[in-house]
């Protein structure tokens, strides 16, 4: 018996041994494995934890040191602010795991100096592009007002750029520390490109047809050339019957009298709520600048109808626009009628009179309604006024068409000439008037277009052999909006412009500024911008009013430290059972 025990015993032992020995071996197996293949599994509902496909493709590619200064570690820095360095941390940690060239380092500038020194600090990272951002904190006993260093510097081959990690979001949507929590991955992917892939898109603002002056674009217009600067050269053009003002054209040989055709100025015309003729020879210069591969956005009102007419009387008539472009645009596969949509679904409040009275205005349009498409990503409404339908033509034309807006499902077409009237906002809407679904308002347009000029080129074009003239265009693309105001922005004299898309009747934000950058991002081929800006999330704070509630408070740390233990408890008791019950037959 004793001797059976005693054999029973080794043959466990060495049970056990062989157990351990497997076990170690399948462990360095699967290490040395995994070495050589990289894989994170992130199981947030948001993908907060994954890096967009565009940002892995450009750590890859790097080919030298992107050295990334974080100037976030501060004793001033508030709790609220926590997350954001944390999850900073937490995103070059990731960048660094797809790219060894990735090196990074957070600094406290202000450690130990005095406050002439900060104050110096301070004014370098200004100079910089790095201004010192300032923290309001209350008190009990007052408030008091603290700097930091909002983000970082990116350097790559001996040339540095800013990366700003902590903004203001100007729709007010989101605080300050959510704002910057979700922005973290656009706003290091944005400096590290602009020094890695350096590429400028020139834009330009087309004038000289009534179109939006520089004021009513001034928002959108710094958006671009200010805050996107890396990316976007922002300038204002004239046309003005001169058939070169989009070409890069010089002489060639000044005896021979030719000259060299170097391309397009610019890569992208926005062309804003045009209220004049355009002239046969602008039409020409617009058109041959598409048919070089050079991409229009396009904010044109099928009508005359203006929101200001409303302010000096309560009715105006509404009459076709004498834009002259609808021949241009039936050539390009599109129609902007002259017309003006009704919609009770999806409208806004304007006002009836001085004295501050609000109604609510079918011709006001709340846009809702988009496709699925890259630039309508995480748009949620746009703020329009008096829009036209937009229409489809040609579809053998071999263009591939996009809609990217739409009307709501109660909506109304009101053909022009036609008598606008505040009445219709005091009127009860018919709801059988209101038929009509998803008019199309907004519309992309790609492919090889046809000049607007083929089989029509007046004479006196067609002498000018030096210009070049092209029947068919590169693959290029085209976004048409059918109503100016959503460029527009408020204007007061004495205060400044406000953002575009906010209604300073209602004091709401709109996302006319998000989706005007999308499309300008798509036509610009700098799609990864837009995914990258169209990630949102939320810190998940503590709801502050529960924690304020002792009781609760209390009901949750008794969850949160008793229930884990009570769980571990519970475990080894049936465990020990189960042990025992094994080793003692």
């Amino acid at each position: 018996m004793k001797n059976k025990e005693i054999s029973h015993s080794k043959a466990f032992r060495q049970s056990a041994v062989i157990s351990i020995i497997v076990s170690l071996v399948i462990l360095i197996a699967v290490n040395v494995v995994s070495s050589y293949f990289f894989f994170r599994l992130d199981l947030t509902k948001d993908n907060r934890h994954s890096l967009s496909e565009s940002t892995k493709d450009l750590l890859k590619d790097l080919d030298d040191i992107v050295f990334i200064k974080v100037y976030l570690e501060s004793e001033d820095m508030p709790a609220s602010y926590q997350p954001v360095i944390t999850k900073t941390r937490e995103m070059l940690e990731e960048f660094s795991s797809y790219s060894s060239n990735i090196k990074f380092e957070f600094i406290n500038p202000t450690a130990d100096k005095t406050k002439e020194e900060i104050n110096s600090i301070y004014s370098e990272f200004a100079q910089k592009g790095l201004v010192p951002y300032p923290i309001r904190e209350q008190y009990a006993a007052g408030a008091s007002t603290k700097y930091i260093i909002p983000g970082a510097m990116v350097t790559y081959k001996n040339q540095e750029r800013p990366a700003i990690l902590i903004e203001q979001d100007f729709s007010n949507k989101f605080s300050t520390e959510e704002f910057a929590y979700m922005r973290i991955e656009y706003n290091l992917v944005m400096a590290i490109k602009s020094l890695v892939k350096p590429h400028k898109s020139n834009v330009a603002f087309i004038d000289g047809h009534g179109e939006l002056d520089m004021y009513r674009t001034a928002w959108f217009g710094s958006q671009l050339g200010a805050n996107m600067k890396d990316f976007y050269n922002v300038t204002r053009d004239s046309i003005n019957g001169k058939i070169n003002c989009l070409r890069n054209i010089c002489i060639a040989d000044s005896a021979a009298q030719t000259v060299k055709d170097n391309g397009n100025k610019y890569d992208l015309l926005v062309i804003a709520q045009p209220t004049q003729p355009f002239s046969d020879m602008d039409k020409y210069a617009i058109d041959q600048h598409l048919m070089r591969g050079g991409r229009i956005l396009w904010l044109i009102d099928g009508t005359d109808a203006a929101l200001d007419s409303l302010q000096e009387r309560p009715e105006f008539m509404a009459t076709p626009s004498r834009n002259r472009l609808g021949d241009m645009f039936f050539r390009y596969g599109v129609r902007i009628n002259s017309n003006l949509i009704q919609d009770i679904g999806s409208c806004q409040a304007i006002p009836i009179n001085t004295s501050g009275n609000m109604m609510i205005f079918p011709y006001a349009l709340s846009i809702t309604h988009f496709e699925d498409h890259p630039i309508t990503q995480k748009i949620t409404a746009v703020r329009s006024n008096f829009t036209g339908s937009i229409d489809f033509v040609g579809h053998d034309d071999g263009l591939t068409k996009t809609v990217l807006a739409t009307s709501s499902d109660s909506s109304k077409l009101v053909p022009t000439p036609a008598i606008v009237s505040l009445k219709v906002g005091l009127a009860k809407p018919n709801p059988e008037e209101f038929s009509l679904r998803r008019i199309p308002v907004a519309v992309l347009v790609e492919g090889k277009f046809r000049s607007a000029f083929d089989g029509l080129l007046p004479i006196e074009f067609d002498t000018i052999k030096q210009f070049n003239y092209l029947r068919s265009s590169k693959e290029t693309k085209q976004i048409f909006i059918s109503d100016g105001d959503i460029i527009r922005n408020y204007f007061d004299p004495r205060t400044g412009f406000y953002p575009t898309g906010y209604d300073v009747y209602t004091k709401s934000f709109f996302d006319n500024t998000e989706f005007l950058t999308n499309c300008v991002d798509y036509l610009c081929d700098n799609t990864d911008l837009i995914e990258l800006r169209s990630k949102t999330f939320h810190i998940g704070l503590l709801n502050q009013s529960k924690i304020a509630d002792k009781k609760v408070r209390q009901r949750h740390q008794a969850m949160d430290i008793g229930l884990p233990l009570a769980l571990v408890a519970i475990l080894g008791a049936i465990l020990f059972t189960i042990r025992k019950r094994k080793y003692s037959n």
